[in-house]
């Protein structure tokens, strides 16, 4: 039985939850600014959070969130009165918000102690099978999430008047009915609640699921699809911003390049102009763009040819390109667009316009890039590109740490031999999910191999990484898989970084985890 919280202690943990929902408010509030058009009350309610934030984390002798917290505060000052950030503002104010993601989420503090996370909001599970929700819910607990049952409808109304949740999971058969009740509540509020929605037996008709759709639903699932319902929620309930789009803008005209570069930083953007089409290539090496605007006709070269040459580099096979010309000859436009191009928008275009297109292009763009990188299985990074994110981590290292995590699920063969393939995936998925619930959203999580998963921790040294690694074999050796009572254990190596290269630290790491199954399996081993 745990021991109650000294006077200390409840102390800290009061300010850890200060800290840490001031940090997701920072973020909350910079993800709506470019949306807002950088309005000033916006950029001086963000300004405020900071200020609360570094109070906070005074308090809290919270170093690190301190310190962000006053650089983003010396960036914000420096963007004029009513006026947008550029680019370099805009890049490295992006750059402080993502650090900041991962602090709200680290779990250890500087000093290796463990770091008193507070509850994610509540998700109210509103299910017509009693035992059914009790299941889930004890499943969900084990994945950070926080359920709360609610029995009845009115039970529902009446925890939404004093509660607001990230999420509900509503069944389709719940109460008189589960999309009308969801409608009516929906009524009553002011922001949509997102809701998940669960039936049992057949799936439900098309005509079904946009009813579902039109009353707040974002998703369907059978209720006993528990991993399904919980991976969702983690989605939703992600605070991790995405990077700032980078645009490069190809044209010989400073003005309208200037003009276009302006209308993408209120929105957000971060921009690079090329006003000399000879140099794109280099630009476009040191500054790595995730979309390219370009000008139809330019001294040198065409817009087209330049497209063809751009594809012609096979790291930019799948980089959207987007002619933004003053081209009207429909037939023209067509024939760019068969030479390279994703897209053509005719001068002048409407900032709304642009911004729409370029949004959705950049998104489709970073979705398959994400589909190429990752496991389809278990939508972890795989092999190439885990050791990849280890690569790239040792060569910005710096004095950060940098630890290396192997892991491999125990006797899997047996799980496949006596419950069969399916039951197998379905702990592989698990365990997946279950490290993305317990890590930061930015350490970079792959499928090794098999039932042999790869993690690299970033900023965490070996004795932090051991503590971590050995809390969340604890929690899952816990887990039923399957809706059954099998429950599973993993082994761990883990090695940090010490000058290594890259082969040397993998084996290293591979050696302490062969030494953890050597010795028994079911723990963790550190080089």
């Amino acid at each position: 039985m745990n021991e109650p919280l000294s006077a200390a202690d409840r102390l800290r943990q009061h300010f850890s939850h200060r800290v840490i929902n001031q940090t997701r408010q920072v973020i909350d509030l910079w993800r709506q600014l470019p949306e807002r058009q950088w309005q000033n009350d916006q950029l001086n309610d963000l300004v405020l959070a900071c200020d609360k934030l570094v109070n906070f984390a005074q308090r809290f002798d919270a170093v690190r969130h301190e310190k962000l917290g006053r650089q983003l505060l010396a960036v914000l000052s420096t963007v004029p009165a009513g006026g947008t950030p550029d680019s370099p503002q805009l890049a490295r104010i992006s750059e402080i918000i993502i650090t900041l993601s991962r602090t709200a989420l680290r779990h250890t503090d500087e000093n290796g102690a463990e770091k008193l996370i507070p509850s994610k909001k509540a998700v109210y599970l509103a299910l017509s099978d009693t035992s059914h929700a009790l299941a889930i819910a004890e499943q969900m607990q084990y994945f950070g999430l926080y359920p709360e049952l609610q029995r009845t409808p009115h039970d529902l109304q009446e925890s939404l008047a004093l509660r607001h949740p990230a999420a509900a999971v509503i069944d389709l058969g719940f109460g008189d009915g589960g999309i009308a009740i969801a409608e009516a509540l929906q009524a009553s509020r002011e922001n949509v609640l997102p809701l998940i929605f669960t039936y049992q037996g057949d799936a439900p008709p098309l005509s079904v699921r946009l009813e579902t759709m039109r009353a707040g639903g974002v998703g369907l699932y059978e209720q006993s699809d528990v991993q399904g319902i919980i991976s969702h929620l983690e989605r939703l309930l992600d605070i991790t911003p995405d990077p700032a789009s980078k645009i490069l803008i190809v044209d010989d005209s400073r003005a309208q390049s200037a003009q276009t570069a302006a209308v993408l930083n209120r929105a957000g953007k971060v921009t690079q102009t090329c006003n000399d089409p000879l140099q794109v290539l280099q630009v476009m090496k040191d500054f790595m763009p995730d979309l390219v605007l370009m000008d139809m006709y330019m001294p040198g070269c065409t817009g087209v040819e330049l497209a063809r040459v751009i594809r012609q580099q096979k790291e930019y096979i799948n980089l959207p390109i987007i002619y933004l010309s003053g081209e009207e000859d429909r037939e023209r436009q067509l024939a760019a667009m068969a030479e390279g191009g994703d897209d053509f928008l005719t001068k002048p275009v409407s900032p709304a316009h642009l911004l729409t297109t370029v949004r959705t292009r950049v998104k489709r763009a970073r979705q398959l890039q994400d589909l190429i990188a990752r496991d389809s299985l278990t939508g972890l990074l795989n092999h190439t590109h885990v050791l990849g994110a280890l690569n790239q981590a040792l060569q910005r290292q710096q004095g950060t740490p940098v630890t290396f995590v192997m892991i491999d699920i125990d006797h899997f063969k047996q799980v496949n031999d006596q419950f069969g393939h399916p039951v197998g995936d379905a702990v592989i998925r698990n365990l997946a999910l279950f490290l993305r619930q317990n890590l930061r959203k930015t350490d970079p999580i792959g499928r090794y191999g098999g039932e042999e998963f790869a993690v690299v921790l970033v900023d965490a040294d070996a004795d932090q990484a051991t503590r971590i690694m050995d809390n969340i074999r604890n929690n899952f050796a816990r887990l039923n898989h399957d809706g059954s009572a099998l429950r599973v254990t993993f082994s761990c190596g883990i090695a940090q970084c010490h000058g290594h290269s890259l082969s040397e630290l993998v084996s290293a790491t591979d050696q302490a985890l062969y030494r953890a199954k050597r010795n028994g399996r079911n723990q963790v081993h550190t080089a």
